[in-house]
């Protein structure tokens, strides 16, 4: 039997959408009967996913958002109104990781970089994403981009790992600020994503990740289309009690 995720005519923002985990969530909601707005700082690529997506029968709009101008974000949230009549869900698929080293050798010039992209983007995703679903008068969900790095320290990438606590950390108090208003908010925390990018390192060196899988219980990466499964549930009617929560899709690295 076939899951009704109860998303029919519903409309959600993808920010990150033209590409990886958000391009696939944006088809996979607008075959659920979901209309979908595609933002991403790449517009044409979030234009191909429209198009895509309006191809087999679907109702999609690209637009082009970077997430470190906060207008870009208020025109994105006012798009999925005029266009669609609301907005239901948020979806900030966002991050950055610029340095692998230790702190003390981390550029200071990087921490604005790696703080806006990652926190800031979240901050003006709520602040704009929420009243919106509040104005619908419906409920609905913001689901958060974090990481494993939400929860757990790691070697040479304290700076990333400091921003995600600060992701999750904040969507935490979104998520009992409005509570009792019917908007959800959650982080999904992936672990090594099998990204397009290390799939060219693996074609490369079969053995380029090694490092990384034996630290995984599961003893295998993550992928996009899991993920993107993850945020379809997490936004859907089933997971209608679950609030506050940092969802770990990562093989079971953080309960090791």
């Amino acid at each position: 039997m076939a899951i009704d995720y109860g998303f029919k005519d519903q409309v959600a923002l993808v920010v990150g959408g033209g590409d990886g985990s958000g391009s696939i969530f944006s088809t996979l909601f607008a075959q659920e009967g979901g209309k979908v707005v595609v933002a991403d700082v790449r517009e044409e690529a979030a234009q191909e996913v429209a198009e895509r997506i309006k191809a087999a029968g679907g109702e999609a709009t690209a637009v082009k958002l970077n997430v470190l101008d906060e207008t870009d974000m208020i025109n994105a949230v006012k798009l999925c109104e005029e266009k669609y009549g609301g907005l239901h869900y948020g979806i900030n698929i966002v991050g950055t990781s610029l340095d692998f080293c230790d702190l003390t050798q981390v550029p200071s010039e990087n921490f604005d970089k790696m703080f806006h992209i990652c926190v800031q983007s979240t901050f003006f995703g709520l602040k704009h994403q929420i009243p919106a679903i509040l104005r619908t008068g419906q409920g609905g969900a913001v689901i958060n981009m974090g990481s494993n790095g939400s929860l757990v320290a790691h070697k040479d990438i304290g700076l990333y790992d400091a921003c995600k606590h600060a992701v999750l950390g904040m969507s935490k108090s979104a998520a009992l600020d409005f509570a009792s208003r019917g908007v959800r908010v959650n982080v999904i925390c992936p672990g090594v994503m099998l990204s397009r990018g290390l799939k060219q390192a693996l074609e490369k060196d079969p053995h380029f990740a090694d490092k990384w899988i034996q630290d995984i219980p599961s003893g295998k990466l993550q992928t996009y289309e899991e993920v993107a499964h993850t945020f379809m549930f997490l936004c859907s009617k089933h997971a209608a009690s679950i609030t506050g929560v940092a969802l770990p899709v990562d093989g079971g690295q953080v309960a090791d």
